[in-house]
């Protein structure tokens, strides 16, 4: 029993977030489950990897408010906790956790993102890997107080904008070796330059189309428009995708 405690101690304290503290959308890194779901064709890809992030968030924060519950608990009253979130405890070896590494008190640190090592992430990597089925609270905010509902979408614009710029260099880099234009530097050089501009008109023309939908000032004028620029980067980016095929 001692050694469980020292084992959770190692593992919780600083780990888990207080009571008191709110953990968001920008907190965890989620580019793993973004690659993943868009390497997976779908009629709307852009919802289904909405979709995935926020399961994938949703899911890391229950754990987390999970353990926070376990650093005034005893070994029973952490199994206890994570049962009460929705979690199996004994599948998921709560009372035997590995050490994890620490991310300081909350207080006294300003966490940017937690670690691919803390113990949220290990747990969560556990049951995505495992398919481990849970009944953990999915809800996320998107009323007055809608930080979550906000940073969920600017992630997803976030991560959609890298893909699509990734794609393109993929593509744009790929001229100067092209055997299309071996012997002819003129009309490679010709067509870089051409793809670099229409990949900046395409930007160009949906941050127009965007800021046109969202021009009528409301408080979710924001969301608004980082959801449309989300779901424009995400038609690029299979706009560029169907080129290659």
């Amino acid at each position: 029993m001692t050694r469980i405690l020292m084992i959770l101690a190692l593992c919780l304290t600083a780990t888990a977030p207080r009571a008191d503290t709110q953990l968001t959308p920008f907190a965890f890194d989620l580019h793993k489950q973004f690659d993943d779901c868009i390497s997976t064709p779908s009629e709307n890809l852009y919802r289904k990897c909405q979709d995935v992030l926020t399961a994938s968030y949703t899911l890391r924060r229950e754990i987390a408010y999970a353990l926070d519950e376990c650093q005034t608990a005893n070994v029973e009253g952490c199994v206890t906790a994570f049962k009460d979130a929705g979690f199996p405890a004994d599948r998921l070896n709560i009372a035997t956790l590995e050490r994890c590494e620490m991310l300081g008190r909350l207080e006294e640190v300003d966490i940017r993102e937690v670690p691919e090592n803390s113990c949220i992430e290990k747990i969560a990597r556990n049951i995505e890997r495992n398919s481990i089925p849970t009944s953990h609270n999915t809800d996320i905010s998107c009323g007055i107080n809608y930080i979550e509902c906000a940073e969920i979408i600017d992630k997803g614009r976030e991560y959609w904008e890298s893909a699509a710029h990734t794609a393109f260099y993929e593509k744009l880099n790929a001229v100067p070796g092209s055997s299309d234009f071996s012997n002819d530097a003129l009309t490679s050089h010709r067509y870089y330059s051409l793809l670099e501009r229409q990949h900046r008109l395409r930007i160009d023309l949906a941050e127009t189309t965007c800021n046109i939908q969202t021009v009528i000032p409301h408080w979710a004028n924001t969301i608004d428009n980082e959801e449309c620029m989300g779901e424009a980067y995400a038609r690029i980016w299979l706009n560029m995708n169907a080129e290659e095929e």
